[in-house]
Formats: C-alpha cells, sequence, structure tokens
C-alpha cells in the first residue's frame, strides 16, 4: 500500500517509518520500537558508538544522536570529540569512528571516511571529507573540506543514507 508523505507529498510505501526523500515521519504510532542490530561480521563498533533499540528517543548521555531514518535505529556520539563518519571495508588501513555498514552504506554511495563531525564547547559540525558521492545537510550539497553547523533536527545525506541529528544534552 502506498501513502502519501505529509513533507514532500511523494508517495512511499506503508511499512516506511520516515520518508526516505525528506525524513518526515510517515506512521503516527509512538510506541513503536524497534530491535537493535546485531553486528555483521565486516562491521566495526567502537566505544564511542553505541546502538540502542528505542526508536526516536535521544539518549540522555549523547550530546548529539544520529537517527538512522531507514532503520529507525539511533547512534549516540558521545562529546566532545570529533567522529569520522563513513564504512568499513576489508583491508582498510584508517577506520571511521561510525561505521555506517550495517545500514546498507555501500549500496547507498557512503564513502569509506565521508564526514566528520565535531562535537566541542557546546557547538555541533559537520564537514565533508571529498566524498565520491556528497554530503547534503537539510538538501544542500555540502562543499568539501568547509565547517558547516549541525542543529536538531537537521537531515543529514551521506550519499543515499539519509539520518537526522538530535542534539541534547
Amino acid at each position: 500500500m502506498i501513502v502519501v508523505c505529509s513533507g514532500c507529498g511523494k508517495n512511499q510505501q506503508q511499512e516506511d517509518i520516515f520518508c526516505p526523500d525528506c525524513g518526515t515521519k510517515l506512521i503516527q504510532d509512538e510506541g513503536l520500537r524497534t530491535m537493535p542490530m546485531d553486528n555483521s561480521p565486516g562491521g566495526l563498533t567502537t566505544t564511542r558508538l553505541q546502538t540502542s533499540g528505542t526508536l526516536m528517543r535521544p539518549s540522555g548521555a549523547a550530546r548529539l544522536n544520529l537517527h538512522i531514518i531507514r532503520s529507525g535505529q539511533i547512534l549516540p556520539l558521545e562529546g566532545p570529540g570529533e567522529f569520522i563518519v563513513g564504512r568499513v571495508s576489508s583491508g582498510q588501513s584508517i577506520l571511521p569512528d561510525v561505521d555506517l555498514e550495517p545500514y546498507a552504506a555501500y549500496e547507498s554511495g557512503v564513502s569509506r571516511l565521508h564526514a566528520r563531525i565535531r562535537i566541542q564547547e557546546g557547538e555541533i559540525s559537520i564537514m565533508d571529507l571529498g566524498s565520491a558521492n556528497g554530503t547534503r545537510l537539510n538538501n544542500e550539497k555540502l562543499s568539501p573540506h568547509q565547517t558547516y553547523s549541525l542543529n536538531n533536527k537537521d537531515v543529514l545525506r551521506f550519499g543515499r543514507l539519509s539520518i537526522q541529528a538530535l542534539t541534547g544534552e
């Protein structure tokens, strides 16, 4: 069954929780929960990256929560610090801090070292690291190697993988 997104007006599949084009929530079930994903054999997690099983419930300890729109997973980033976002592939010598490979990153065009998120002194910023398929912030393409402010509910797109930034103390 097809539903019409109230944010962008495009037709989407009924089983989608969020619009893959604009990130608008398509269903109204506030009690919906998702299961945490097991780490895939090619995936990597670090002590700074943990997957939460709660949909749209930001972690109290994290300064920034990355909400994977397609799956509903929340990836909390605890600051201050710098986090390289990308995907892990075999033979890679420099690994990203946030591995998006478990979320179909390769198929979505996410580069191995795609972007840098910096959390410091109450400011959150993002920089595209010269990725092959680019980074978008609220549908605006970022120029590589330039810093942009990241705010609550901004939608990031790494290649074709959409993530919503949820900020909070």
